[in-house]
């Protein structure tokens, strides 16, 4: 084709055919090439081939058939973009012939660093260095994938030897002609837990690989490498001779083992630091023999501690020591890698927590509602062991709050830290015949068994173990004990929904109320239900009165407000319960629909969530899709879609709006983020001065952008979502609802007023998914009007409002409400109507090994997504959208999909409609987003190849997916995007810091502010605020560690401020939004209670005034951070300064109000 000058055209070729198609754009390149390459005809007869390919003559001629229109539509589209300069990233790559590679580990032997192999394959192939991962194909059928962004360094030396250094297990394959995996979908690899020969027992623990590679071109490739983003030695390690080392590592860590056991079984040193040390040597810190030698002295030094009356080493220092080992590299100081430097350093860290321990008591103390929890990653290929982090409360662990040691979060996920994703080209049988092994054997720690126990519905990937204990009253505590104590499970017969009940005690519940103490009484109600009884208008929620009410408002943090919804767990029962002020008594009615299994544990009112203010409305691909076919005006979309582009255009244009904005969006709440842009603003003090506070604005406003071109989250000024509860009084009629919210002081619209809305929730696929209802409003002195932040759905009729939008009920479900005009007259269409599903019934009770084999058939089987995806194509494809019949199918299984989790009944991939190749634009990946430096943010200007995919071994063995240009409302949405325009113009700022300059000059406003404040802090308060500091880096440093997503890589201390996980392809996967949830909650605790230290609010003090604690440790934050490895992985952190440079501004507005006299505001 180069040879030709022919760009636009695609060849296609189905599987286990002998013939394929090319289709071109233009017909002059169809008839050129015709003349070329078109088969001619044969003297003897017939035709012959003018054409050959890889050495096999083909025949081509013109088709029979005309091109298909989506194939024209993208190369169109494909010209387009090349004629715009939109190209893709160049796809590059490096090829080295290899001979022979093994596995191992790089130790310092003396002052030598050493590589010590512990497997070794004599197997010649290729080694393919690839844009983003490094891939070596082993002859005859194995093939590695290595991401590049898991190289941590490369060692080559002349001799054609390289030695890789990485910081996570690589991704095997075997390479087959034909399998099926579980769906019965063709599969072209099989995914391997290890590669043989005994790799199994050290693939965990030795993360170095060696090469031994072909001498031709060798310089030349290695000088290409020196251009990527690989770190790259020259360097002639010593190799140890193979009989000198072989599963060296496999022996020390089983000898490791026992000594743990051996503490463990004698109590000579606490559980918690033994899971520290068991934990450097299963996730690759440290070589088995150093973690036992390690450990040998520990058990030394608690003994002596505890004859000498000494505070022993803590957790928390043992933690720390994970943030300062690195890897061993040729020049390294083998020193750091010795016991007694480790040792050293543990004493170290044990002062300095010792010193500050006032300042991190708040940070690290079990409480009511928090509690800390050990985490296990279980991978295809190792067990890696994590935290304790703090996390929410559940029933189990505030039934034993004295044994939390004894259950561990377990988590089953990638080499990554992703999900396993499904893959129609991979089967996962290996993988997940590991994970159900695991599961049903159990997961060794330093000495105890923990087996599994149970999970939360809400994220089935997450599960919880246990080991056997005996509890305060001195009762043995096992799976069996557990589990009874939380409810009668005999009469479920059917694994999903055993599991999915035995889950309601592991919801994380972070406020609990308890009954007893408040007088409440527990009743039980009739459930509403139509007139004929088919119907349950009531499903999942119940009545609460306002006495109980105010008891919760009592026990909740004031920031969450008087909320009258709750999300709850009581018991056996689930779901909502919303206030009803005709009750007059301390009450909580329940229904039959809220009640999953017969308990006694009626204690405590448990609470998920709650209805503490509204959620924006925002648009989302599927809702917009199901709009256009209702006929909704492709100018109301746009009217809003560039309402909020002009937005985001203008925040960083005034320092007014941008204060504005990140109080909107709540970022950094908790310290009042936006009082300190709002200083600037009133001083004209240039914040962009500040490379860190720059950022957080780039970072926020940049992920707004990427939301509203890559899945069309459209603000809607005339909507909101809220949580739906019934009208228990019967004021509502047929088709009518009630929507109240709170307004936030005038963030949000106006209520809606009598008249039609729309009403829908997430995720909605089938047309009829949208609804129209009449909302109502009660009378002043309505029973209605005492709820806040809900849409209250009438208790009347033959069918229930919320089963029409999705299959919804009240449990907890959240509805999307559109009041805006522009949309009074749009088409709604007949909603689904499901059959009520039924569930796999094995006719006995469920069993553990049950529940196991049911968790790994639904990893096996989870193609939720890939039903969404598919949905949204044949929908832009069809001329009908969601209206086609297709797509209704696929609605419908993605129903059944949603439901597996409780039926234990995958979809049938068979069927699934049939699908091509080609996508609609707005699918297409966008430039990645980038971290420089751990803190500045930016956009690239290429494209990422339109299928590589890092989950895939070799995406060029694939068949790509190809674009068109959608002419559909969401293709028109996209296109009238211009991120990299809008980023470069309006968001990114290419203006020079000056830090000093900047936190001199905000220090110089509050000092004019308060004339009694000392230029210089008191060398006490500058001592106290190191100590101050030194607690916060370390919460800072563990949250980047606890809530990234990948086992060994750190989010940045960015992410941790504004509260969101940045996503390189825009876009957050579940686990990330789930993740950045948490996070923004985790940060707000930290910032929170050092914060009020800084202002003197958490200690007695004679003179609680903190301005001056809170200008020192503003004077200690200008100065640089730590150095050392932990710089080197976390780099510099900057937002102490942030956060005390905010309680000072905090102080001072409290200072204002208290006494005018001695302060002056700007």
């Amino acid at each position: 084709m180069k040879t030709l000058r022919i760009q636009d055209f695609i060849c296609e070729k189905p599987r286990k055919k002998p013939f394929g198609t090319i289709t071109f754009l233009h017909v002059d390149d169809a008839e050129r090439f015709l003349q070329a390459h078109g088969e001619k005809p044969n003297p003897l007869g017939g035709f012959k081939s003018n054409l050959k390919l890889m050495g096999v003559s083909v025949c081509c001629k013109s088709s029979r058939y005309p091109p298909k229109p989506f194939a024209l539509r993208t190369l169109e589209h494909e010209a387009q973009e090349r004629a715009k300069g939109h190209r893709e990233r160049p796809e590059e790559s490096v090829v080295f012939g290899m001979q022979q590679y093994s596995c191992g580990r790089c130790d310092f032997v003396g002052e030598q660093l050493t590589y010590n192999p512990e497997v070794q394959w004599s197997a010649r192939g290729t080694i393919k260095f690839k844009t983003r991962s490094m891939i070596v194909h082993v002859i005859p059928d194995c093939r590695i994938r290595i991401p590049l962004s898991t190289i941590v360094s490369l060692i080559y030396s002349t001799d054609g030897t390289l030695t890789v250094t990485l910081s996570d297990v690589p991704f095997f394959f075997k390479v087959i002609g034909t399998s099926y995996n579980s769906l019965g979908i063709e599969s072209s690899r099989v995914r391997l837990s290890n590669l043989g020969n005994g790799h199994d027992q050290i693939v965990g623990q030795c993360l170095v690989y060696q090469f031994k590679v072909s001498v031709v071109d060798f310089r030349a490739n290695i000088e290409k490498l020196k251009d990527w983003e690989i770190t790259i030695y020259r360097y002639n390690l010593t190799t140890a001779r193979p009989l000198l080392c072989s599963q060296a590592v496999s022996v020390e860590f089983h000898k490791l083992l026992s000594e743990l056991a051996e503490c463990t079984r004698n109590r000579s040193v606490p559980f918690g630091i033994l899971f520290q040390l068991q934990a450097l040597a299963q996730n690759a810190y440290l070589h088995p023999t150093t973690s036992r030698k390690l450990a040998e002295g520990l058990r030394k030094r608690f003994a002596e501690d505890k004859a000498a009356g000494r505070d022993p080493i803590t957790v928390d220092g043992m933690r720390k020591l994970f943030n300062m080992i690195g890897w061993p590299f040729p020049g390294d100081d083998p020193q750091v890698y010795e016991v007694d430097f480790l040792v050293a350093t543990l004493e170290a860290n044990h002062r300095e927590i010792q010193d500050g321990f006032a300042y991190r008591e708040g940070l690290h103390e079990n409480t009511v509602n928090m509690t800390k929890v050990h985490r296990v990653n279980v991978t295809p290929t190792r067990i890696t062991l994590h935290g304790p982090e703090m996390e929410p409360q559940n029933r189990i662990l505030r039934k034993f709050p004295n044994h939390h040691e004894y259950f561990i979060r377990v988590q089953f996920c990638d080499e990554n830290g992703g999900d396993l994703l499904f893959n129609a080209n991979v089967d996962y049988k290996d993988i997940f015949g590991r994970f159900k092994d695991i599961m049903t054997r159990g997961i060794q720690i330093a000495g105890r068994t923990y087996n599994f126990l149970g999970f939360s519905h809400s994220s089935l990937r997450s599960r919880a173990f246990s080991s056997p204990f005996v509890d305060d009253n001195g009762h043995m505590q096992t799976y069996f004990s557990i589990v009874s104590a939380i409810g009668k499970f005999s009469h479920i017969t059917s694994p999903a929904r055993c599991a999915a009940r035995i889950g309601q005690a592991f919801t994380e519940t972070p406020f609990m109320v308890p009954l007893e103490k408040h007088g409440v009484l527990v009743s039980t109600i009739p459930d509403l239900t139509s007139p004929d009884g088919s119907r349950v208008f009531s499903d999942g929620v119940g009545a609460i009165s306002r006495e109980v009410v105010a008891s919760i408002w009592a026990d909740i943090p004031l920031k969450k407000g008087n909320p009258t919804c709750f999300q709850i767990r009581l018991g056996g029962a689930k779901g909502m319960l919303a206030a009803d002020s005709r009750l007059r008594t301390a009450v909580i009615q329940i229904r039959p629909s809220m009640i999953k299994f017969d308990s006694e544990d009626m204690k405590n009112l448990e609470i998920c969530n709650m209805a503490s203010r509204p959620y924006p409305m925002v648009l989302n691909r599927q809702v917009i899709k199901i709009l256009e076919d209702m006929g909704a005006s492709k100018d109301w979309f746009f009217q809003m879609q560039n309402e909020e582009l002009t937005r985001l255009q203008s925040i960083t244009v005034s320092t007014d709006k941008t204060a504005r904005f990140l109080k909107d969006k709540s970022v950094a709440e908790c310290i009042g983020l936006y009082r300190l842009y709002r200083q600037c603003y009133w001083t004209r003090l240039n914040y962009k001065k500040d490379g860190f506070l720059r950022a957080i604005v780039e970072a926020v406003v940049l992920r707004e952008l990427r939301l509203l071109k890559h899945k069309a989250r459209i603000p809607v000024k005339k909507g909101m979502t809220l949580y739906g509860v019934i009208d228990e009084t019967g004021f509502l009629q047929e088709g009518e609802v009630y929507v109240t919210f709170d307004r936030m002081e005038g963030r949000y619209a106006a209520h809606p007023g009598p008249g039609h809305i729309l009403v829908t929730r997430s995720p909605a696929l089938h047309c009829g998914d949208i609804q129209r209802a009449q909302n109502v409003i009660p009378p002043e002195d309505h029973p209605l009007r005492y709820h806040r932040n809900c849409i209250v759905f009438s208790q009347k009729g033959s069918r229930d409002l919320p089963s029409k939008l999705s299959g919804g009920d009240l449990d907890g479900d959240l509805y999307h409400v559109i009041w805006d005009p522009e949309l009074e007259s749009v088409e709604t269409f007949a909603p689904a109507d499901y059959p009520r599903p039924t569930s796999i019934d094995i006719g006995r009770d469920v069993r553990v090994d049950d529940m196991a084999a049911f968790f790994v058939e639904f990893m096996r089987s989870d193609i939720l997504g890939m039903i969404a995806i598919r949905h949204m194509v044949m929908a832009d494809q069809a001329a009908s959208g969601t209206r086609d019949t297709s797509c209704r199918l696929l609605a419908g299984l993605h129903s059944k999909a949603v439901d597996f989790s409780k039926t234990g009944i995958p979809v049938n991939m068979e069927d699934m409609p049939r699908v091509n190749r080609y996508r609609p634009d707005f699918l297409a990946p966008g430039p990645q987003t980038r971290l420089y430096n751990k803190s500045k943010i930016g956009l690239e200007q290429h494209v990422s190849h339109a299928n590589y995919d890092d989950d895939d071994d070799d995406a060029d063995v694939e068949e790509p997916y190809r674009y068109y240009k959608s002419e559909k409302i969401l293709g028109k949405l996209y296109r009238a995007i211009d991120e990299q325009s809008i980023w470069r113009k309006h968001v990114l700022s290419e203006s020079e810091t000056d830090e000093e300059f900047f936190w001199n000059s905000v220090i110089d406003d509050c000092l004019r502010r308060c004339k009694s404040l000392p230029r210089t802090p008191r060398e006490e308060h500058l001592d106290e605020a190191k100590r101050i500091r030194a607690a916060y880096d370390d919460a800072i440093i563990s949250a980047m560690d606890t809530y990234s997503d990948h086992p060994t890589k750190p989010i940045s201390e960015l992410e941790v401020v504004i509260g969101s996980i940045i996503n390189r392809r825009g876009v957050q996967t579940r686990r990330q939004r789930d993740r950045s949830n948490k996070l923004h909650e985790e940060f707000d605790r930290i910032a929170t209670w050092i914060t009020s230290i800084m202002r003197r609010q958490e200690i007695e003090d004679p003179d609680p005034n903190g301005l001056e604690l809170s200008l020192a440790c503003l004077y200690h934050g200008i100065q640089g951070s730590d150095s050392g490895h932990r710089k080197e992985v976390y780099g510099e952190l900057k937002s102490f300064r942030v956060v005390a440079a905010c309680a000072l501004l905090a102080e001072l507005d409290h200072r204002d109000k208290a006494d005018p006299k001695n302060c002056f505001t700007m």
